[in-house]
């Protein structure tokens, strides 16, 4: 298993790495190429880093992250090995005070698959506490992938399907979806070729994979360099929209839309997610949740959010 949706975990540890904890240096992987040079140095040393969204300056210590000099994709190399283990456990009660923000995001969303598979079965990968497929299966049969044992855990509670299965594990049964969603995920995983070869093997012809991740090749992300907000530990691959469709092309799939990933969020969380930049964070913070207009909702949509689209072939 090598992948993981933001788990949206709530607290953060500082162990050393141990035996099954050792950091490895990795070939791009993308291309597979050894050929790097330093995009960003690492700020972690030791430390495992935050696996989680609680928005405190911790969250941004990453590994040094190098970009690929054949195909310009950026990865975090030495990293920890086996980085999935440590969601399982990850626990965040907060995390369900933005639901009603992340049910209004997801339909927003299911309009666009829909303009490319209207119905069939649904697997979200990293499903984390089940939103997205609470409004998916109004129109899809759905399933969900989570590792998170608290997130799983409020799933089931909404009375939606869900495993604990990694990819490696359902590979076997063969084609069996027609969409297939990652919201926030690609980023962490560790071996992202082998991981969409598997996505594409479960998927019946003509199926779509809806993703969402980061530009690094955006405006933004060249102007916030290190304090960009993809940039945090449990972040291992920051793409562009070249290396991106690079990987998706290797993996047997067309892109069939390319678009901004419509967030909604409110001023109140929007103030929260900024507590990452210390001063700036909390004046931000302050104002954004004044009662006057801390409820106050609207989609962002960020010239850096990729949200994607591409066709198996």
């Amino acid at each position: 298993m090598e992948w993981h949706r933001k788990s949206q975990g709530s607290h953060m540890t500082t162990d050393k790495p141990s035996v099954t904890q050792k950091l490895v240096e990795v070939p791009c992987p993308v291309c597979g190429s050894e050929e790097y040079r330093v995009h960003l140095p690492g700020t972690l040393g030791d430390d495992l880093p935050v696996f989680g969204y609680k928005w405190t300056p911790e969250v941004s210590r990453s590994y040094r992250m190098v970009r690929c000099k054949i195909c310009s994709h950026v990865y975090a190399s030495p990293r920890l090995s086996n980085i999935y283990k440590h969601y399982v456990d990850n626990v965040d009660e907060t995390y369900i005070e933005n639901e009603p923000l992340r049910t209004a995001t997801a339909r927003v969303v299911i309009d666009t698959i829909q303009k490319f598979v209207s119905s069939g079965r649904l697997l979200d990968i990293g499903c984390a506490t089940g939103d997205f497929l609470a409004v998916a299966q109004k129109h899809f049969d759905v399933e969900g992938l989570e590792l998170s044992n608290w997130a799983r855990k409020e799933v089931e509670r909404k009375g939606l399907a869900v495993y604990d299965k990694v990819l490696a594990d359902i590979v076997e049964e063969g084609p069996c979806y027609d969409v297939v969603t990652m919201w926030g995920v690609i980023e962490h995983l560790e071996y992202p070729l082998l991981e969409m070869k598997r996505v594409h093997r479960l998927m019946r012809p003509n199926g779509v994979v809806c993703l969402w991740t980061g530009d690094v090749d955006s405006f933004l992300a060249r102007l916030f360099g290190g304090r960009w907000w993809y940039v945090m530990g449990q972040h291992l691959q920051l793409f562009g929209r070249a290396s991106l469709d690079r990987l998706l092309r290797d993996a047997g799939f067309e892109p069939v839309y390319r678009g901004t990933y419509p967030y909604v969020t409110s001023f109140g969380y929007l103030g929260k997610s900024l507590g990452r930049y210390q001063l700036f964070g909390r004046i931000a913070c302050f104002f954004l949740n004044l009662p006057v207009i801390r409820d106050w909702t609207f989609t962002l949509k960020l010239p850096d959010e990729i949200f994607d689209v591409y066709r198996k072939v």
